[in-house]
């Protein structure tokens, strides 16, 4: 079975490549909670955010943080 990718894997293996840890948070929000390696921090960012921070290239942890 072929996996069908979204728009979202490219910003996603980014932030993996970064070494941070992404996990998806919400399916039906399309949210992801990404970490910098704390068991209990994190920030969750949603799909489309994560997006428009590769197109504008801040997709790292602070343009993460930014969104808060």
């Amino acid at each position: 079975m072929k996996v069908q990718s979204t728009k979202y894997d490219d910003a996603i293996a980014e932030l993996e490549k970064q070494g941070l840890t992404v996990r998806l948070h919400s399916r039906e929000n399309n949210t992801w909670h990404i970490t910098d390696g704390g068991r209990y921090t994190g920030y969750i960012a949603s799909g489309d955010e994560l997006v428009e921070l590769k197109r504008t290239d801040n997709l790292n942890i602070r343009g993460i943080k930014s969104l808060g």
